[in-house]
């Protein structure tokens, strides 16, 4: 009959199990992995990056976007071209939002952490 919780291991099992967990616990770094349980910095690093960017991107293509539209507008004077413009503008600004909400917690992480703001003015002062 089986029980939950009940180790259920041979002593050869056992003996073998300690055997694989002390000569882990040799190597430092994943022993220092494990005990934090943090995911590779490399892999969050290139898929906070590609975010960054990827929002970057967005706003700089809805104003390219915006200014064409703009432009089809004035030419044609069609009220279809006022909304699209309307559309795409609003979403260029929510994604600058965006872009600045970041900016700010990026600033405010480094000042808790002690290290220099990324903007060379403090912003408690503006």
């Amino acid at each position: 009959m089986f029980t939950v919780g009940a180790a259920g291991l041979t002593p050869q099992e056992s003996r073998r199990l300690a055997e694989i967990e002390e000569s882990l616990s040799e190597d430092e770094v994943f022993a220092q992995r494990l005990s934090t349980m943090r995911v590779s910095s490399r892999s969050v690093t290139w898929v906070h990056r590609a975010r960054r960017r990827a929002l970057a991107l967005w706003v700089a293509l809805g104003a390219l976007v915006t200014l064409t539209l703009l432009g089809l507008d004035i030419v044609l004077r069609q009220s279809y071209l006022a909304w699209a413009i309307a559309a795409v503008w609003l979403l260029t600004v929510a994604g600058l939002v965006g872009l600045v909400v970041r900016a700010c917690r990026r600033c405010e992480a480094a000042e808790r952490a002690g290290r220099k703001t990324p903007w060379p003015i403090d912003p408690s002062q503006v």
